[in-house]
This record gives C-alpha cells, sequence and structure tokens, in this order.
C-alpha cells in the first residue's frame, strides 16, 4: 500500500461514507447512473433523483427502450440535462450493439457517450474492484493540498501531473474502499473553506497543512465576468392551458418543453394572429427574471397573454397545450416552472 492509502482506507471505513444507496453492490449499471448524476451535483441532490430514476429504470434494457421524454422528466430539476441524454444513448449502445453486457475497461466506457475518465475509473474500481484511479474535484483538491501544488488544477499541465499522482498513489488492494475514501475525505475534511485538518488521518504528510497553505490551495479558477445572455419569453394562456414548444437536443435545456423563447422582441401583434390564428388575446402583466449556469447569466424577460380564443386546427410543430399542473411535474426547466408556478390558473 501507498502511505496514503494505508492511512485512508481504515479512516474510511470507521468515518467515510458508506450507507449511500448506491454502495454495497457490484451492479455496474447502477454504479453507472450514480456516477453520473454526481458530476457537478451534491449527494444531498441526487439522493431522490437516484431511487426514482432506478425504480422506473431498473435496468439497461429498460433504459435504452425508454422515451427519451420520460427519461427528461425525471431528470427534470436535476440540471445538466446532456447527462441524461448521453445515459439514454449509452444504454441504447450496450442494449443494441453490445448485447447488454456492460463495459468493464476504462477503454470502453470512455468510448461510450458523456464518460469520462474519472467516471470510467470510478465504475471499473467500484463495480469491478479493478486498480483504476479517479480524479474528480474532490480529489484534485486533496492531491493539490497535499502535495502542495498552488497552480489551477484545471490547466493542462497540472491536470497531467495530478493525474500521475493518482496512479502512483493506488493500493495493491481495495481499491474502490482507497477511490471512496479520497471523495469522503474531500469532501467531508478536507473541504475547500475551513477544512477540519486536525482531524484529517494523513495531516502529517499534507504540505498544505504544514506549510499553513490551505487557504491558497486549492488556487481557484481564473475569474472570468460571466456573460449575460438575453432571451424575450412569451406565455400564451388560453383557459387553464398554456403554449410549450420542445427544445432542440443540444443547449442547456435540450430535449425539455419551454415556454416560446425568441432571442429579439416580437411584434407580437402580427406574430400571434399569424401563427395563432387568433385575433383576440391581450397583455396580463409582464416582468424580468434571471438564471445563473456555469458560463454565463441569462436574462428572461418575458410577457403573459391571455387568449381570448383558441383554434384547435392550429397545431404549430413541436408545440403542446399543457396545464400548469401537469408542467411541475413533467420534464420542463426549473426556471420555467417557477415562472408559470406564479401565474393565474384559470382566467376565463
Amino acid at each position: 500500500m501507498s502511505l496514503i492509502s494505508d492511512q485512508l482506507i481504515p479512516w474510511q471505513k470507521k468515518y467515510g461514507r458508506n450507507d449511500l444507496p448506491w454502495q454495497g453492490t457490484r451492479n455496474p449499471y447502477f454504479i453507472w447512473v450514480s456516477e453520473i448524476m454526481l458530476q457537478q451535483t451534491q449527494v444531498k441532490t441526487v439522493l431522490p433523483y437516484y431511487q426514482k430514476f432506478l425504480t422506473t429504470f431498473p435496468d439497461i434494457r429498460t433504459l435504452a427502450l425508454a422515451n427519451e421524454e420520460d427519461i427528461m422528466e425525471l431528470w427534470s430539476g436535476l440540471g445538466y440535462y446532456a447527462r441524461a441524454r448521453n445515459l439514454h444513448e449509452s444504454a441504447k449502445i450496450i442494449h443494441n450493439e453490445l448485447k447488454g453486457k456492460f463495459p468493464s475497461k476504462v477503454v470502453d466506457l470512455l468510448s461510450l457517450p458523456g464518460i469520462g475518465r474519472s467516471s470510467a475509473g470510478a465504475i471499473c474500481s467500484f463495480a469491478y474492484n479493478q486498480k483504476t484511479p479517479i480524479l474528480d474535484g474532490n480529489v484534485k483538491r486533496v492531491f493539490t493540498r497535499i502535495y502542495g501544488i498552488k497552480d489551477y488544477a484545471g490547466i493542462s499541465s497540472v491536470e497531467k501531473k495530478l493525474w500521475n499522482i493518482a496512479e502512483e498513489n493506488l493500493p495493491e488492494s481495495e481499491f474502490g474502499k482507497y477511490n471512496q475514501a479520497l471523495m469522503d475525505l474531500g469532501a467531508s475534511l478536507c473541504k475547500k473553506k475551513q477544512p477540519k485538518c486536525s482531524l484529517c488521518p494523513i495531516n502529517e504528510n499534507c504540505k498544505s497543512f504544514l506549510n499553513k497553505w490551505t487557504d491558497v490551495i486549492p488556487a481557484s479558477k481564473p475569474k472570468k465576468k460571466k456573460l449575460i445572455q438575453v432571451s424575450y419569453f412569451y406565455i400564451f394562456q388560453y383557459k387553464t392551458k398554456f403554449l410549450f414548444f420542445k427544445k432542440p437536443n443540444e443547449g442547456i435545456w435540450g430535449g425539455l418543453w419551454s415556454l416560446p423563447e425568441f432571442k429579439k422582441k416580437l411584434n407580437i401583434k402580427k406574430w400571434i394572429p399569424s401563427n395563432l390564428k387568433i385575433k383576440n388575446f391581450k397583455l396580463l402583466h409582464d416582468g424580468v427574471m434571471s438564471t445563473e449556469f456555469t458560463h454565463f447569466k441569462l436574462q428572461m424577460n418575458y410577457q403573459h397573454f391571455v387568449l381570448k380564443e383558441y383554434d384547435s386546427k392550429t397545431i404549430l410543430p413541436n408545440s403542446m397545450w399543457q396545464d400548469k399542473l401537469q408542467i411541475q411535474k413533467g420534464a420542463y426547466p426549473a426556471p420555467i416552472k417557477k415562472l408559470v408556478k406564479n401565474l393565474p390558473t384559470d382566467l376565463r
């Protein structure tokens, strides 16, 4: 064993997280789903989604044959929706091309959509007890502090160095337990702010602790001013129903149902009669709300129109009218759910 693993594995068994629903199983499908959900998402957020997802899609075949909209509906609110589409696509590849056999090697897992080196390493160590390293955000923080690396971990040369460190510190056994120990240490003690160094089992080997560098390591990502993206959303309400369009698979809300959205403000007096074939409508109110994503802020300018009539023969491509109560349960972006939730239910 390496010095780090020699101390970390016993610590994990005593103090680590050992009762999470994806632990205690060697089922690669269960572990894969958890790893994808946990990408850039906290455990407490993932837990209810994970349980519900596996209840609905208990195996590769069920997921592969599922309707994408049902998958997106279960994923709604978890964010980073490309993860759900990649899960579906990978399930179809495993079911159709690999005859349902889940890959057991890192190189094969890397060929599937949405699986990176760290996720592949985690799956192989947890499901197959293979000697494979991981390097998620928690583990990067642990290694940069132990080795006193002051450069930002996202720089390619630094990341390469960290992967080498991860490889060098792998033990000779209990690979899954060791990887779990690294993640648990980062999540519980080696936090970015106010780390609990006095409780750390490897503090005597940590350069950052010994040199009092924990306030400056890990280095923060170089700040870039977030771009502001402006969009115009139009709420068309007829009685208790609202008009929605399905978003293309690309983009932040890909594959979800959303309000009509445009980059420029519409000439609404022309658009509604031309597209909805309606002349009798009125503006109820307008407003602005914003939501933030990793790389930009979205300014959502919206107008709420009440339609006094509706031509049932007018069907716009990829559109549907949906009841307000159903929106909260379906595959809709969380900000859209929030916006619609506070609108009147019935304006007859």
